[in-house]
């Protein structure tokens, strides 16, 4: 049996996520190859973004709304 996560699913993860362990920066780390002490933290980030698009598909007269997530660099 599949199960799907609902929108509302997504948020309360995210929710929990934030209370045990804090906001944070979403994206890939970069390694300080050349030990540059000058370089801030978020200059090794290289940050995701992501984009929701609402979707709607019709099946036998039935309209099933989803949601499609796009994460890009």
């Amino acid at each position: 049996m599949k199960h799907f996560m609902m929108l509302s699913d997504l948020y309360g993860r995210i929710g929990q996520m934030l209370a045990e362990h804090g906001d944070a920066p979403i994206g890939t780390v970069k390694q300080n190859k050349y030990g540059d002490k000058h370089l801030h933290p978020s200059d090794l980030i290289e940050p995701h973004y992501c984009e929701v698009t609402q979707c709607k598909t019709e099946v036998e007269g039935i309209v099933i709304r989803t949601y499609e997530l796009e994460i890009g660099l």
